[in-house]
């Protein structure tokens, strides 16, 4: 088991590295890769943890093969290196990396809210919530699987089916005037959700970073429960810490 672990730990390495030298060598789509052998020689791997790393990569549609002739970049990978110390939209992050940003409506639901909601919103289980869901795209790629919980009654009891912005946060405040200012987040290593694997089209064993955060205004209220899915091979999150 030890090894099989110490394998995938170092395919994942490779797969890594392999991104890396797309970007440094500034390859776009359909250019040829180096041959499994040449990439053994590079990063000094066997040939085993090379294909292993090459099939997660196509896995996730990066690179393809063609029997005979190679194999080729199919598009270039997005990345995203984002610190969580400061609290930033998923529009404002995505731009700051001069990529497009784009929404794909999963849906609009009202419901009563879960015990957690009830306890982390301050609000009663007889109070209808608004849950927005939404796939968050960079350059067209999925980037970010986003379910967005208000109270009702801080919307005017409005049904939010009319968004007309990319940020939930810009239409909150530009039309009930609430200002978030501060979140709360746990970070969570997790895999996708059924729904997830549906919408986004993943397999049940990829890896994302669940921010689950509860928002907060400026006078402390909370008003916006999140629970935000990054796909880990388009988001990397740093945390500056210091001594």
């Amino acid at each position: 088991m030890k090894s099989e672990n110490k394998y995938i730990s170092l395919s994942s390495k490779t797969k890594g590295e392999i991104l890396k030298f797309i970007e440094v060598n500034n390859l776009q789509a359909d250019s040829m890769l180096p041959s499994e052998n040449e990439f053994v020689e590079i990063f000094g791997v066997s040939r085993y943890t090379v294909r292993e790393a090459l099939a997660l990569l196509e896995q996730d549609r990066v690179i393809y093969k063609i029997k005979g002739k190679g194999t080729f970049v199919n598009r270039r990978p997005i990345e995203i290196e984002s610190g969580l110390e400061k609290l930033e939209s998923i529009t404002e992050i995505i731009q700051s990396f001069g990529y497009t940003p784009g929404t794909l409506w999963v849906g609009v639901e009202e419901s009563n809210p879960t015990k957690d909601m009830i306890e982390k919103l301050g609000i009663k289980g007889t109070d209808k919530v608004i849950t927005l869901k939404r796939v968050r795209t960079a350059n067209g790629k999925a980037a970010a699987y986003l379910v967005d919980t208000i109270p009702k009654k801080m919307v005017n009891n409005e049904s939010l089916d009319n968004i007309d912005t990319e940020s939930v946060f810009a239409y909150i405040e530009k039309n009930f005037g609430i200002v978030i200012d501060y979140a709360i987040a746990e970070i969570i290593p997790t895999q996708p959700t059924k729904e997830m694997t549906e919408k986004l089209n993943v397999s049940m064993d990829k890896k994302f970073i669940l921010l689950h955060q509860v928002h907060y205004d400026k006078e402390r209220r909370p008003v916006l429960y999140s629970l935000d899915y990054f796909d880990r091979d388009v988001f990397k999150f740093k945390i500056n810490r210091i001594r």
